[in-house]
């Protein structure tokens, strides 16, 4: 009768590569998943829902600032943020009242108020103390006597 040894197998390190690649999966989902609720949620505005229920009111109030039929342009111009204004018959309006601000598009950052200084022919500049460059949202309330028009524009600061 014949003896055989049996030689232990070489093998046995294959299951434990599976077990550790699983390991790594749960390891960097753990860490995504952690990133994505400490992160950014996605919401542009406060209470979306409300927003959402007024969507008519914010349509007609577009459908009434297009039919004032004024023209804005928003330029920058050095440190100074530039706005030029005409009526419907591209008259300059001069007698307004503007109050405005900045705001990053992206970050909590504080509001920056605008100070708007009227230089005539329908120009009106304002200072911009940006604390740095780049993006950021121009909003404005434009009024001239009972008539309002609301202005929101995205301009690059440069360096």
């Amino acid at each position: 009768m014949a003896m055989t040894i049996d030689h232990p197998r070489k093998s046995n390190w294959i299951p434990w590569v599976f077990v550790g690649a699983m390991l790594i999966v749960i390891a960097v989902n753990a860490v995504m998943v952690t990133y994505a609720l400490s992160s950014f949620s996605g919401l542009a505005v406060d209470k979306p829902y409300e927003r959402g229920v007024r969507y008519n009111d914010v349509l007609a109030a577009q459908k009434g600032q297009d039919a004032l039929g004024w023209r804005v342009s928003v330029n920058v111009e050095g440190n100074q943020l530039v706005l030029r204004i005409q009526d419907r018959d591209g008259q300059p309006l001069d007698r307004l009242g503007i109050t405005g601000h900045l705001e990053r598009p992206v970050s909590n950052e504080a509001t920056l108020p605008l100070g708007f200084t009227a230089m005539g022919d329908g120009r009106f500049v304002a200072r911009l103390n940006t604390p740095h460059p780049g993006q950021w949202d121009v909003k404005a309330a434009l009024r001239h006597g009972d008539d309002q028009y609301l202005l929101v524009q995205r301009i690059m600061v440069p360096k």
